[in-house]
């Protein structure tokens, strides 16, 4: 797994339906939008922003962490929108040894059902096998989130299972999670997709 590529600048992501960016100030309306929606954390470990100027120093957190090469945040921006910002993703808990990420992301309400969490995921995990060489991706849901789960079971993400009461969600106390996760032979990257393209 290549982290020296990972992390040497923040990639640019395009998929069939959607890019992947770096988020910038310009973003921060939209991005309130998001986060300050309660009903978009419903599934989230946190609850809902409290301000919009919380989103600000979101943002100064994402970049502080790309800088200590923790975790990539990057905006969800859907093709022919006028570059307008509709959701987050997440790669974290970056383990080299293992060659493995989790991944999670937050899509904006007024975008849902427009396959824009699907392409989003599926160019994220073409860039991270394809390009980057990592080995296993994983992703923890809440398993009453409908929505999430068959955005990782479309993307090919297999379940493993249940964890019961197994984690403390700072907004939602003990949680049960549903742990999916994508090896490279659970899909084969380049064959069935047309994968994605990074500058």
């Amino acid at each position: 797994m290549n982290t020296g590529l990972l992390f040497s600048s923040f990639p640019f992501i395009t998929g069939e339906n959607v890019n992947l960016a770096r988020m910038t100030d310009l973003d921060l309306p939209a991005l309130w939008e998001i986060m300050g929606d309660e009903e978009n954390y419903r599934y989230a470990p946190t609850a809902a922003l409290a301000s919009p100027q919380q989103c600000a120093l979101r943002l100064r957190q994402a970049e502080a962490m790309f800088r200590d090469r923790v975790a990539i945040v990057l905006g969800i921006y859907p093709k022919g929108s006028g570059n307008r910002l509709c959701g987050v993703f997440e790669i974290y808990n970056i383990d080299p040894q293992i060659q493995s990420a989790t991944l999670r992301f937050t899509l904006s309400r007024q975008y849902t059902g427009r396959s824009l969490a699907t392409g989003a995921l599926r160019a994220c995990t073409d860039y991270l096998m394809a390009t980057v060489g990592a080995h296993r991706l994983q992703a923890y849901v809440l398993p009453t989130n409908y929505r999430g789960i068959l955005v990782l079971e479309r993307c090919g993400f297999v379940k493993e299972g249940t964890i019961r009461e197994g984690f403390c969600w700072p907004d939602k106390g003990i949680v049960d999670l549903s742990l999916y996760s994508l090896l490279p032979t659970d899909l084969h990257i380049g064959q069935d997709r047309a994968g994605a393209h990074v500058f």
